[in-house]
């Protein structure tokens, strides 16, 4: 069977939510997102999850979103900034990475954005593993848009060109 489904990747910060959810209002699809699924889940913050559970456990939530997202069509997914280590992302549809260097993203993020990401809390940390991901976030994409000083409408022409 067919994926349609559109799943957005991409680093802390990118705007996946944001764009998922808008390219979803003009393309009539439902609105998914593996954070907001996980907090509403376990009624916790992710960083809630993250200091009582750990971030194996959370990883493993994702994993069990991965596996139903498989399963369904005409979606628009946005994911956390981990989720292309699941198994089979490439069956749950087309994989866009919303590209931009770190420091844009961090500018990107007031306090409070910040806060509600655990790994962005050191900023070495986060730096490290923006450059470790890249290259996954680069082999995992069907379709890589550059984000940096572009408006959401912008962006959302752009996409519209590559998908129905």
């Amino acid at each position: 069977m067919m994926r349609d489904n559109i799943v957005f990747i991409g680093f802390m910060g990118c705007g996946k939510s944001t764009m998922a959810r808008k390219l979803a209002i003009e393309l009539d699809r439902i609105f998914l997102d593996s954070d907001l699924l996980i907090e509403a889940k376990f009624n916790q913050s992710i960083n809630e999850i993250f200091e009582n559970k750990g971030e194996y456990f959370f990883r493993e939530q994702e994993q069990k979103l991965a596996d139903f997202f498989i399963l369904c069509q005409n979606t628009c997914i946005a994911s956390g900034g981990g989720f292309i280590n699941v198994k089979n992302l490439e069956k749950i549809g087309l994989s866009i990475y919303l590209r931009a260097d770190f420091e844009y993203l961090k500018k990107r993020l007031n306090k409070d954005e910040i806060a509600k990401r655990p790994l962005f809390f050191d900023e070495i940390k986060a730096k490290k593993l923006y450059n470790e991901r890249i290259k996954i976030y680069e082999n995992k994409a069907d379709v890589i848009l550059d984000i940096e000083n572009k408006s959401i409408d912008e962006l959302i022409r752009e996409l519209k060109k590559v998908v129905k």
